[in-house]
């Protein structure tokens, strides 16, 4: 794709390798990571994330903006999570993430601003999240959906949109005051449509397949949350929200509403597999 066009000037490289880094990092720019190496473990991604904060130390940068997570705060029996909820990850993932968070807070410290941002499960054209359910819903194992839809009933998906993570990004980019060491969640929770249950049937009516012939059945949130800690999940609490209060109150507004979110991927979604086969009644 051409980028010029939107003034945007792409410089490819790796981010271990330091050549690189001198020709993307510039004196007094912002920097916004968003890197991760996956499967690559723990010590690959502070030895590529160190490398990034020497770079910005000799640039003398005014801001880095590091994309994290908010499985870093693991589980917590809490239904409202801030950022100031204890961070205990169990999960190599959430792990790694928070060892990167704290890095980059500590090398920060005198040298330069470094904020954190932790997206909720980011959904989107073309995402990974959401797909599974959609993908489960059209390929016609009804008896399998149904079950899953008992199981899981009105938990809580913790889902973000894209847009209002990429506008959360350039928020705290063109932030006029300092943010150094604030750390800031971003999530759709405090939509009450933010739900399996909701998600589900919406994704049904948008691609045009029949609800259950039978009624769900509520099963009980602690036999979800066992085996959600069985599969040793971060996030095990069924009820759990991600509070965006912090950055809110900060300025930021969402420029999309969840639902809207939701539809326009549910319409992705369908134009995308036009030869999906509709799940039978």
């Amino acid at each position: 794709m051409d980028f010029s066009a939107f003034g945007v000037e792409v410089v490819y490289g790796d981010m271990r390798d330091s050549k690189s880094l001198r020709e993307l990092i510039e004196p007094d720019c912002t920097v916004v990571n968003l890197v991760y190496l996956w499967n690559a473990g723990e010590a690959e991604n502070l030895s590529a994330c160190g490398g990034l904060l020497e770079a910005c130390k000799a640039a003398n940068i005014r801001r880095l903006i590091h994309c994290s997570t908010a499985s870093v705060v693991g589980r917590t029996a809490d239904d409202l999570v801030t950022e100031n909820t204890p961070c205990r990850p169990i999960t190599e993932y959430g792990i790694t993430k928070l060892a990167v968070e704290r890095a980059i807070l500590e090398a920060a410290r005198g040298c330069f601003e470094a904020t954190i941002l932790r997206p909720a499960a980011v959904f989107g054209s073309d995402g990974e999240n959401l797909k599974k359910i959609a993908d489960d819903l059209t390929n016609g194992k009804r008896i399998r959906n149904y079950l899953r839809s008992c199981l899981f009933g009105t938990r809580r998906m913790n889902l973000v949109c894209v847009e209002n993570v990429v506008h959360s990004i350039l928020f705290l980019a063109g932030y006029g005051s300092r943010l150094g060491g604030e750390v800031f969640n971003i999530s759709d929770d405090d939509s009450p449509l933010n739900n399996f249950a909701h998600i589900e049937r919406a994704l049904m009516r948008a691609l045009g397949i029949p609800d259950y012939s039978l009624p769900r059945i509520a099963v009980p949130p602690s036999m979800l949350s066992l085996l959600l800690e069985l599969r040793r999940r971060d996030n095990v609490n069924p009820y759990c929200n991600y509070s965006s209060e912090k950055l809110i109150g900060y300025g930021f507004s969402r420029p999309v509403s969840f639902e809207t979110g939701l539809a326009e991927y549910a319409a992705w979604y369908r134009s995308a597999h036009p030869v999906a086969r509709q799940a039978s009644s």
